[in-house]
């Protein structure tokens, strides 16, 4: 299954988890992808003809094949029995000659008893018709032999199970990319507001005197080392070491650096990967949404 495909199908569950029914029933129809049997059978159940073909034509056209055309014809018919149960001749009429029109050419004799149906007090007294009952169970009956027909359809074997998805997969993907991006912000803040998805999230400069300094007036023996160009593969440790030495509000020590500092620093840088490493793999994470508790879950609105 391509990327493309994967991502309509977390489209659709989102859909589903927001109560978007109408939406992703529209996105199924669109993009001929899942078939939801279950909305199928209740249009049917409820006699909602045009709506009924209108989701069918998203996956299969009456022509494709002779389980396709079944489909069609069978819901046609009910729809002109249905007209004729309620001695409305003329729909009746109108029905024959504009749905099912298109099946004489295969099945003439057919086409003509249908028509005979038309001279009928009640099309009940046709032997083919006698079990016919009532609108409900008819429509009952028929939807479980469409049932069987979509299922027996080589078009549907592929769109007929939802595949099995986490829960919120897509909120959970957006939640992991915005870590991803705090955790690469110049100066990420422990509890910045993600205002909008819209664009990639970045902190901004922390109102600080010494922040403000540093990034004004660098000095000039320390410019390159503490610059953090996107060129320059630094790592978050790296950033972290620059954060230390501008929020300090002790003297900073520009002297070469002992055997003792080196090695405090690389265990520090060490942990500070552990760290960052750890928190991708994480849903939950300091990044706050505005009004929100310290969590970068996208909650349900």
């Amino acid at each position: 299954m391509s990327l493309s495909k994967e991502l309509l199908y977390l489209v659709l569950q989102f859909c589903d988890e927001e109560d978007l029914k109408k939406t992703a029933h529209m996105l199924e129809q669109e993009t001929g992808l899942f078939f939801d049997m279950n909305y199928f059978e209740d249009l049917v159940l409820s006699g909602i003809w045009d709506e009924a073909e209108r989701y069918l034509s998203g996956f299969t056209k009456l022509e494709d094949d002779k389980y396709s055309m079944k489909i069609y014809f069978e819901i046609r018919k009910q729809k002109f029995l249905e007209a004729l149960d309620e001695c409305d001749r003329v729909r009746a009429l109108n029905i024959l000659l504009k749905d099912l029109k298109v099946f004489a050419s295969s099945n003439e004799d057919l086409y003509k008893e249908m028509t005979q149906l038309l001279t009928l007090d009640d099309f009940r007294e046709h032997d083919s018709l006698s079990f016919y009952g009532d609108t409900r169970s008819a429509r009952t009956r028929m939807t479980s032999e469409l049932k069987n027909i979509i299922e027996a359809n080589p078009l549907f074997h592929d769109k007929l199970k939802f595949p099995d998805i986490n829960n919120s997969r897509l909120r959970r993907l957006i939640n992991q990319s915005l870590n991803w991006q705090h955790i690469h912000c110049t100066y990420p803040q422990p509890n910045p507001d993600i205002e909008t998805l819209f664009t990639d999230h970045q902190c901004s400069l922390p109102d600080h005197p010494n922040f403000q300094s540093i990034e004004n007036n660098p000095l000039p023996s320390e410019a390159t080392s503490i610059s953090t160009s996107p060129l320059s593969g630094n790592t978050t440790s790296d950033r972290s070491i620059v954060t230390q030495l501008v929020i300090s509000d002790e003297a900073i020590n520009l002297g070469a650096p002992t055997i003792q500092d080196a090695t405090s620093e690389r265990d520090e840088d060490s942990d500070n990967t552990s760290k960052t490493l750890s928190t991708l793999d994480e849903v939950v994470s300091p990044i706050t949404f505005a009004g929100q508790s310290n969590s970068l879950e996208l909650n349900h609105p």
